[in-house]
């Protein structure tokens, strides 16, 4: 029997990334989904563009080399500043796919990844939406903060601004 793995919310953790290619070796596994919140927390424009290029990337080539299916789906911790990276990233290994907003047929399965959030009360606002039109949004710790490539666009009325983007 095929088995398959899903993980999520790693943020960072090169062990767990480790352990899980791990898991996924000894089990059989034809294929592993990470569903989040990849990166790590911190100086998140440095460190998660540091995560990308240096653990990553190799990372991802040792589940080439190992012949398993790998499909990654950022999520609201993960810079959507970071996305051409992390699609680049992914583009160099054939075994490896970025999921976010894609259906993905692996074999007979096919994988469909949705990466935004309902709003949350937290200042990045990346993939957070409100879940429907009459959306009642939770007290918030501030404005909104939206990732660009080199630092961040503030939204000091995030409740108006999300009214403006699709719904999920």
């Amino acid at each position: 029997m095929e088995s398959f793995l899903f993980v999520t919310d790693l943020h960072g953790s090169r062990w767990k990334y480790e352990r899980t290619l791990a898991l996924a070796r000894d089990a059989g596994s034809f294929l592993v989904i990470n569903g989040g919140d990849m990166y790590p927390h911190g100086r998140m424009h440095e460190e998660q563009a540091r995560f990308l290029r240096e653990f990553l990337d190799p990372h991802f080539a040792q589940y080439q080399a190992a012949g398993i299916r790998h499909l990654g789906l950022t999520a609201n911790d993960d810079l959507r500043a970071h996305d051409p990276l992390f699609e680049a990233v992914c583009a160099k290994y054939p075994l490896v796919g970025n999921l976010a907003g894609r259906r993905i047929a692996v074999g007979p399965h096919e994988f469909i990844g949705m990466n935004l959030v309902t709003d949350f009360p937290f200042r990045l606002k990346d993939r957070a939406r409100m879940d429907a039109r009459d959306f009642v949004f939770p007290p918030q710790f501030g404005g909104g903060l939206l990732s660009l490539p080199d630092g961040w666009e503030e939204i000091p009325d995030w409740p108006a601004y999300a009214g403006t983007l699709p719904t999920i």
